[in-house]
């Protein structure tokens, strides 16, 4: 099975070229980059990638999904890998994702955020993504969030007709796969957080919201209606 590696990427730093030569070093021979709107600061870094990896440039940021979306239009190989660039998925785990894809179409590793390196926001937001995705499909999703998942390219087109351009993609991914009783298969991987996880391009209020804006929408009307309810009540 060949499969392919996509990596999304906003203002990349050395890891990026750390974690790319680890993948060639293990036979993964077709990487495409995607930079989703980088500053100018930032783009010599390609210069130092292999000259087989493929990079491919959004002119202003669209979000990690339309990268995501960019990098899927431009393989052609039996799956592909969805990476993160700042070195949060071991080499180990990707090699695992690849494996397991040889016998499941959808593979996603999952982190443990019982772990003390992990970031309270990390463990609050993933909690509250969990619950919210277990009450809409009835199915259990512990890392809603996780950025490393393995799909079999006969999702293709169905990928890339997701809606979400950003964070919201990947939660959107996961609505899919549970309507369309799709099987996924989860794998423990290594759980890998810097201090205060600076490398997260993640917006805590604006992404959450995008992510969850159904359930924000449907709070705020509650709040409204309560509110309106309880002027009735005080004026009657």
């Amino acid at each position: 099975m060949k499969v392919s590696i996509i990596i999304p990427v906003l203002n990349p730093t050395s890891r990026l070229v750390i974690l790319t030569n680890e993948l060639i070093k293990n036979k993964f021979n077709d990487i495409v980059v995607v930079d989703d709107g980088s500053t100018n600061d930032y783009k010599s870094i390609y210069k130092k990638l292999n000259k087989n990896i493929r990079v491919m440039y959004h002119s202003v940021n669209l979000g990690k999904g339309a990268a995501i979306k960019t990098g899927i239009k431009n393989i052609k190989t039996d799956a592909y890998i969805t990476v993160d660039a700042d070195l949060q998925h071991s080499v180990n785990d990707i090699i695992k994702i690849r494996e397991e894809l040889k016998n499941n179409d959808v593979v996603i590793g999952q982190r443990n955020f019982s772990l003390d390196n992990v970031p309270f926001k990390s463990k609050f937001g993933n909690k509250f993504s969990s619950i919210m995705y277990t009450l809409k499909t009835r199915k259990k999703c512990i890392d809603t969030q996780s950025g490393l998942r393995g799909i079999n390219i006969k999702y293709k087109k169905e990928m890339l007709n997701i809606k979400g351009n950003r964070y919201d993609y990947e939660m959107n991914q996961l609505f899919y796969f549970a309507k369309n009783n799709i099987d996924v298969k989860y794998i423990d991987m290594e759980t890998i957080y810097e201090k205060g996880n600076p490398t997260s391009h993640f917006n805590a209020l604006k992404d959450s919201y995008l992510v969850h804006k159904e359930f924000f929408i449907i709070l705020i009307l509650i709040i409204i209606t309560l509110i309106i309810v309880i002027i009735m009540l005080y004026l009657s």
